[in-house]
């Protein structure tokens, strides 16, 4: 569809129509879900078409099934036991599907529900187009999004010459969804975008009518591209790279509203897509200006049309505030017994460093120890994952999002407990909002499978107490290994059904 949304990281991604059609042409059933999980958009489209099929249609399995694609072709049987399934040519659905697109994209020169019907909107010119195409070309030839290990590597870009000042722009694209990039007027703004996007889970789309104005340079398929669109690109010959390459523009107004770009904002897209450009040529490791201990700025002169401007681009910082003597205390008295070596990938390790430089913080003033042991693995398990979902959202919704799962599986929110602490005191420490860190910890408890007495996420001091964490299967029946024989917990053990052999653990303390 060309309309776009928040996906799960707060990024915009574009929903998955399924459509089911008779070859009649009539529809039967449709649905929406996520461009990475067909599935969500499948089962109940077809489910529809079946039981409860659009007018005048009437229910039934049919007896023959056509898709238009050898993706399709290995999701729809499982879906249709019984029904044959087969590929083909799908006319009909095709017409209907950029009929849908160029509706949704509005009438002829007016601005519609997901962007324009044509390029040349205001003032715009088809040599300016050119130009920026070209500049979108060198861009996206570059693959920002593979040297930028996440959207939270921030940027910040300034050209007096074109009314930039200090805007705040991310790279996306690193979980292979959508690529482009997005650009705010400040850190603030795109601080509130993420956080009001984090909470539509819960809150319902109304809250993203408060998101500030943004705008954004993203590239697109050719098949996910109107028309109208792709024939104006061929008769100007205006010039696209290989792949998912056709630039489009938005420009998003506080309403959630999609404007026109006029001369001025194509200039503006296209003086950043070309200072990235050159960044990126003189920068072969760019993940590393991130990672350094100074601030990193770089001034191009970049060519606009006709002419060239001065940009600076660089890394965009925030504030840092000056340290808590007690709490650098607590942070050295940590680093004494510094948790296990963590396996994450290298592409993710600034990502997991900064994260668990946060964290430590909070360990440091609340927690303890083996809190930190178990957070620093939460983490690490959540880089290993592919895609990591740490490559989206900000870093301090999952600094709490990760805290909050740790500590609700321990029972860290029972004041009877030492340590403990109350979620709001995680909340305000990292600065988010309720609805943010739950959403984010439902998020943690659901990959890694975190739940009271699991075994591999509680505390060690704990695992006595934990009835799960010595249940076993012997014969058909669920023991209590502690109960059993020698022989059979040194079995357990080496299965890793348990965490240690409790009858040496009890010989050794004799």
């Amino acid at each position: 569809m060309p309309a776009f949304v928040p996906g799960d990281d707060g990024q915009p991604v574009r929903p998955l129509l399924a459509m089911v059609m008779e070859a009649s042409g009539r529809i039967r059933g449709s649905a929406v879900g996520h461009p990475d999980r067909p599935l969500e958009a499948l089962e109940p489209a077809i489910e529809m078409a079946i039981e409860e099929p659009q007018s005048p249609c009437v229910p039934g399995l049919p007896r023959r099934v056509v898709v238009g694609s050898s993706r399709l072709l290995k999701l729809v049987p499982p879906l249709l036991p019984g029904v044959m399934v087969t590929r083909g040519d799908t006319p009909r659905l095709d017409h209907a599907t950029s009929s849908l697109r160029e509706h949704m994209a509005g009438a002829e020169g007016e601005p519609g529900l997901g962007g324009l019907s044509t390029y040349l909107t205001a003032d715009v010119t088809p040599e300016e187009v050119a130009s920026f195409f070209k500049a979108a070309a060198a861009l996206y030839e570059r693959r920002p999004w593979q040297h930028l290990p996440s959207d939270g590597h921030l940027f910040t870009v300034s050209c007096a010459a074109l009314r930039i000042k200090g805007w705040v722009g991310c790279v996306i694209g690193q979980n292979r969804e959508n690529y482009g990039v997005i650009l705010f007027q400040s850190v603030a703004d795109y601080d509130r975008y993420v956080d009001l996007a984090e909470r539509v889970e819960t809150e319902g789309l109304e809250v993203m009518e408060a998101a500030p104005p943004h705008r954004a340079l993203n590239f697109e398929s050719k098949r996910a591209m109107p028309p109208a669109f792709l024939e104006e690109i061929q008769r100007h010959g205006w010039p696209v790279a290989k792949g998912d390459a056709y630039p489009t523009v938005m420009l998003v107004q506080p309403d959630l509203g999609l404007a026109p770009p006029t001369r001025a904002d194509l200039a503006q897209l296209e003086v950043v897509a070309g200072a990235l450009t050159q960044w990126l040529d003189s920068e072969p490791d760019l993940a590393r200006c991130w990672a350094g201990p100074n601030v990193r700025r770089r001034r191009f002169r970049v060519p606009v049309g006709a002419m060239e401007v001065p940009v600076t681009i660089g890394v965009a910082t925030e504030v840092i505030q000056s340290p808590d003597p007690q709490l650098e205390a607590d942070l050295a008295r940590f680093a004494e017994t510094a948790p296990r070596s963590l396996k994450v990938p290298a592409a993710l390790q600034p990502k997991v460093t900064s994260l668990l430089a946060s964290i430590d913080g909070f360990c440091a003033s609340h927690l303890n120890g083996e809190y930190r042991q178990l957070i620093h693995a939460a983490v690490a398990a959540l880089a290993r994952k592919r895609p990591s979902p740490l490559l989206g959202g900000r870093e301090p919704s999952w600094c709490a999002g990760l805290v909050h799962a740790i500590g609700s599986a321990n029972f860290l929110f029972d004041k009877s407990q030492t340590p403990h602490c109350k979620p709001t005191q995680i909340y305000e420490h990292f600065g988010v909002s309720a609805g943010t860190g739950q959403a984010h910890s439902k998020t943690v408890r659901d990959l890694l499978r975190i739940a009271p007495f699991s075994p591999d996420w509680t505390l060690p001091s704990q695992l006595d107490d934990s009835p799960l964490a010595w249940m076993v299967e012997v014969d058909g029946f669920i023991l209590d290994v502690r109960s059993l024989p020698l022989e059979v917990q040194l079995e357990a053990c080496a299965k890793g059904l348990i965490p240690y052999v409790p009858a040496l653990r009890d010989r050794a303390s004799r």
